[in-house]
């Protein structure tokens, strides 16, 4: 099923792209030459800007490559922890065999 997920998630962006038939609106030639950045924002289409919206979302999904550290679980982890988990059994049982030699020769 995660395999199965990029591919539905871009199924349902081309569908909905295709309803606009473009990602981006194409230039308005009514003269906005003087126009202000808010007055240009009214004139592009809902659906064409909510498209393309989608469209770079669906592809940030799919196109997204797998995490640089996924591997350190296996390369830097995993051998840490086993080498820091002995080191401290070891000190544990040579604590001990002090305790008893201790014992074994009092002063």
């Amino acid at each position: 099923m995660a395999r199965l997920l990029p591919t539905i998630l871009l199924a349902c962006a081309m569908v909905l792209g295709l309803r606009s038939l473009a990602f981006v609106t194409p230039p308005a030639t009514s003269g906005l030459r003087g126009a202000t950045a808010v007055d240009q924002e009214q004139t592009l289409a809902p659906s064409a800007s909510a498209s393309a919206a989608l469209g770079g979302a669906v592809v940030g999904l799919v196109a997204s490559a797998p995490a640089a550290h996924a591997a350190m679980l296996l390369d830097e982890i995993i051998p840490y922890a086993g080498a820091t988990s002995f080191c401290i059994m070891w000190g544990i049982v040579l604590g001990f065999v002090l305790l008893r030699l201790q014992e074994a020769f009092p002063e």
